[in-house]
């Protein structure tokens, strides 16, 4: 069976079967009903991350895909979750850059829908990770990204 038939196979399993439990952790942590960011759903993501019970691909692609909708509230608590996975799960560091998860950031930051308080959110998380000497540090795109937003937006 060919890469790109199976890939077919495996998106209509994922239609017909709604949301798996990864996706469902990252919808119940980015709900547009929280007022605030329930961090013991966030604590417990990571933990499963950490313990493998979930895998950090999939909750990194699934906060990728909340990040990108338009309501604001799903938006920041997003880039909560990332940020909270990023500082407390080893493996979250690589899958931000491997899954173009930056692009997505600089987009919101370049997307004039984008409220003031995200926008600022995810140029604080680029410019902390930009100053850090955690591993995304030495990832060519992560240093791309930042060396552009810190000429384009006076970052750092």
């Amino acid at each position: 069976m060919s890469a790109g038939m199976s890939s077919m196979s495996f998106k209509m399993k994922e239609l017909f079967q709604g949301p798996n439990t990864t996706n469902k952790l990252v919808e119940d942590a980015t709900s547009k009903a929280l007022d605030e960011p329930d961090w013991a759903l966030n604590l417990d993501i990571c933990d499963m991350i950490n313990h493998e019970r979930v895998s950090s691909v999939d909750q990194i692609r699934g906060i990728k895909r909340r990040m990108v909708l338009e309501c604001p509230r799903v938006q920041y608590l997003s880039l909560v979750l990332l940020e909270t996975c990023v500082k407390n799960c080893d493996r979250a560091f690589l899958e931000v850059a491997a899954k173009r998860v930056l692009d997505e950031m600089v987009k919101l930051i370049d997307d004039p829908r984008t409220v003031d308080d995200n926008r600022n959110k995810a140029l604080m998380l680029i410019e902390v990770w930009g100053e850090s000497t955690s591993e995304l540090r030495y990832l060519p795109l992560y240093e791309e990204t930042y060396k552009v937003l810190q000429m384009s937006m006076c970052i750092g």
